[in-house]
């Protein structure tokens, strides 16, 4: 085993669970630090907070992390991510429904307001939720009562909310996407969460975490990850952050022949000697650019298989179809 890899904490499944403190996540660079400094600080303060941040950063787990440091760890901590429920479903997800509020309804449910009572309710990818939604949800915030759908009593709960959005806040502001009062409402303490790019010290310590939580859930027996293979993930742009670094490493380990991850099993495109010729002159060279070109490059790579390019990818696929509708991307013919 690398000497750096048998140093790296040996709770990897601190990554698959709510168990997650601030002392289980990686944390080399000044960057990411500030980063906790501030989430830390903001955890006993019982504050509502809006992580802002790329997709695949990270920002899941720091809520986890604020929960379990604030005088709600003991309650519930129940997450949410918007961009995966239908608009339509979305109000009974949130705060329940009746029994026969809908034709196939057949008993009372509860809504994840209603589980999160006197817990942490994580509003993820909060910026794709309707401005009725969030109507409803600032509601249910700022007076901890709500009903549920189909029926007439108002029930009471009281949760700290933590949201997060990928999308520019100005930008969902000036399009009208995100209510100003609702914004003001979770506005109560902000954290911006770098992208990976901009802390590329962790991504070696990330990745023998990684090369760990595949070798413990799917039993695969990687010893070392050779040098050039390492100097590649420390090039490569990661536009899906964590997330997309750790997807690559899992699809690495399990293909991997033998017991060293090399360069070859990683199948990172595009190769780190193409940057100049893969931005022709006069092509867009903003972040939206970038990450337009790189999604599509993945999906022709994957044949437009999606599923299997959101993993990828690092995104869900509601987002990656969202991202597909945006950027206009179209299948070869």
């Amino acid at each position: 085993m690398d000497p750096a890899a048998a140093s790296e904490p040996t709770i990897t499944s601190a990554y698959r669970s709510v168990g997650v403190t601030f002392d289980a996540l990686v944390c080399v660079s000044e960057a990411f630090r500030e980063v906790l400094r501030l989430a830390a600080g903001a955890a006993g303060k019982d504050v509502a907070i809006l992580l802002l941040g790329e997709t695949g950063t990270g920002k899941n787990l720091i809520a986890q992390a604020i929960h379990n440091a604030s005088r709600r760890a003991r309650r519930p901590f129940v997450s949410v991510n918007c961009s995966a429920i239908p608009d339509t479903l979305l109000e009974s997800e949130l705060f329940g429904s009746e029994k026969g509020a809908y034709t196939s309804s057949d008993k009372l449910r509860k809504g994840k307001f209603e589980l999160a009572d006197g817990g942490t309710l994580f509003l993820d990818e909060i910026g794709d939720m309707s401005p009725v939604a969030q109507a409803k949800v600032l509601r249910a915030f700022e007076y901890k009562q709500f009903e549920r759908v189909g029926g007439e009593a108002t029930l009471h709960a009281d949760v700290r909310i933590i949201a997060a959005t990928n999308c520019p806040i100005e930008r969902l502001l000036a399009d009208g996407r995100f209510r100003e009062d609702l914004f003001y409402r979770l506005n109560e303490f902000t954290i911006e969460v770098p992208p990976l790019r901009r802390r590329r010290e962790e991504i070696e310590p990330l990745a023998r975490r990684f090369v760990g939580e595949c070798n413990e859930k799917f039993g695969t027996r990687i010893k070392t990850i050779e040098p050039a293979a390492m100097q590649r993930l420390r090039e490569h742009a990661w536009p899906g952050n964590v997330r997309e670094l750790r997807a690559v490493i899992k699809r690495a380990a399990v293909a991997a022949p033998g017991d060293v991850l090399r360069a070859a099993d990683l199948r990172l495109t595009p190769p780190a000697g193409a940057a100049a010729s893969d931005n022709p002159a006069g092509a867009d060279s903003s972040l939206a650019g970038m990450e337009a070109r790189h999604i599509e490059r993945v999906l022709n790579q994957t044949g437009w298989n999606k599923k299997e390019s959101s993993t990828l990818l690092g995104i869900s696929r509601p987002t990656l179809d969202r991202k597909i509708s945006e950027y206009n991307l179209r299948k070869p013919e």
